[in-house]
């Protein structure tokens, strides 16, 4: 007994020191994002640089399920540990690249070129990483503790990002020099080496079964297991979503028009980054409790409701007020997202879950995660209002609803079908 529950705790510090050190990496972008736009993306105004960035992101985020194919196809057929531990190469090159990355004014469209290239690697690495990290925890966890395992994994995954944002907030204080942001993301290169390092000592998942690619094939993943694809599809675009509203799009937008400073910027990121934390665990708790799917409902409810409340108010332009709005959206993605890891583990076999889990969540975050700013920005632009945004994210909420009840009515009826004719489980 004793052996298991080491063997539980190493295996998770394995997986979740390196799910963190990536999230740092892969966070810092966004954060630095007012600062980083006008040296790579000349416009005529900061804004305008920031919508230009917005385009690469989205072009970068189509790698997404690209990585969650490949990193899902070594984590079933060689196991979680060969493709977490590669997972953290790409993610160590991508974040020193982008730290001694020149700028436009200095080699010109190459500085688009390049860094288009390293966030493509950075998010195919951060495609296969998340929910294999997610899938491994869980599966090492006992039935009881699986919602509070992988929503313990999420909120220690945000804890790279709230390292971020103190990095952040250090490196925006008006003395330092104007190319301190580097110094982030080579720091971020660096940590990727520790977890390279950490990662090299992972243990196999328990009762792990090697995927057979000829009666396991993606083909057949595809044929026999669309609901469920479809529901990770918006389970990736909601985790996505909601957080990329807050700190890509209106967060950013305030600050480039003048309304907060960097350093402000920061500050509310790390108080968002932690309330985030502490409702990703109470979240994975609550599951263990009711059950992944009913949490999830329960936050889809809420986005539904309240978010064209929630977005009003920011509107109104008052700082305290609309800081604790932007709480309220953060508060409602991690509701949804702390159960995830317990609930995707929970609708795919062994030999399909990492890919059926990354691949449909990296879609999720690519085609519904990845147009998010886009589409924020559009529905801000012809309204001048935040609150128009509320369209876009009801339809994920709704979405949302409409494919777990249908992943919930076929298990149903399987698990009907199969009580009923009891010879067909031999």
């Amino acid at each position: 007994m004793t052996n298991k529950i080491l063997l539980s705790k190493k295996a998770f510090l394995g997986a979740a020191f390196g799910t963190m050190v990536e999230y740092y990496d892969y966070a810092l972008f966004s954060l630095f994002l007012p600062i980083i736009a006008p040296l790579f993306f000349p416009a005529d105004s900061a804004y305008h640089s920031l919508v230009k960035s917005y385009f690469l992101i989205l072009l970068a985020m189509i790698a997404r399920p690209f990585g969650g194919a490949l990193f899902g196809y070594l984590g079933d057929v060689f196991g979680r540990p060969k493709a977490l531990l590669t997972s953290m190469y790409g993610i160590a090159l991508s974040s020193f690249v982008l730290g001694i990355l020149p700028t436009y004014s200095t080699i010109g469209v190459w500085a688009i070129v390049i860094i288009l290239l390293a966030k493509t690697i950075q998010a195919a690495c951060f495609g296969g990483e998340y929910n294999g990290a997610g899938i491994y925890v869980v599966e090492h966890a006992t039935t009881q503790r699986e919602g509070w395992a992988g929503g313990l994994l999420s909120a220690i995954m945000l804890c790279g990002g709230l390292a971020a944002s103190f990095i952040g907030i250090l490196l925006t204080y008006p003395f330092m020099p104007n190319w301190s942001w580097r110094i982030a993301f080579i720091l971020g290169g660096f940590l990727g080496i520790v977890g390279i390092l950490y990662r090299k000592n992972l243990t196999p998942s328990p009762h792990f079964i090697p995927a057979n690619l000829k009666q396991h094939s993606f083909i057949t993943l595809v044929k026999k297991f669309p609901e469920e694809l479809l529901a990770g599809i918006f389970i990736g675009g909601i985790a996505t979503a909601l957080y990329t509203t807050v700190i890509l799009v209106i967060l950013p937008i305030l600050t480039t028009k003048g309304y907060l400073t960097t350093h402000q910027f920061m500050w509310i990121v790390s108080v968002l980054n932690l309330f985030a934390v502490l409702t990703l665990m109470s979240a994975g708790s609550m599951a263990d409790r009711i059950s992944p799917i009913r949490v999830m409902r329960f936050a889809c409810l809420l986005l539904v409701i309240f978010s064209y409340p929630l977005l009003s108010i920011i509107d109104k332009g008052n700082l305290f007020i609309t800081i604790i709005a932007m709480i309220g959206i953060i508060a409602i993605n991690e509701i949804f997202l702390g159960p995830s890891n317990a609930y995707l583990k929970s609708i795919f076999p062994m030999q399909f879950r990492y890919r059926g889990s990354s691949i449909s969540f990296c879609i999720g975050m690519s085609l519904l995660g990845g147009l998010t700013p886009i589409i924020d920005n559009y529905l801000y632009h012809i309204s001048g209002k935040f609150s128009l945004i509320a369209c876009w994210l009801i339809f994920l909420g709704l979405g949302a609803l409409i494919s777990l009840e249908r992943v919930r009515r076929k298990h149903h009826l399987t698990l009907a079908s199969l009580t009923a004719n009891p010879a067909s489980l031999s």
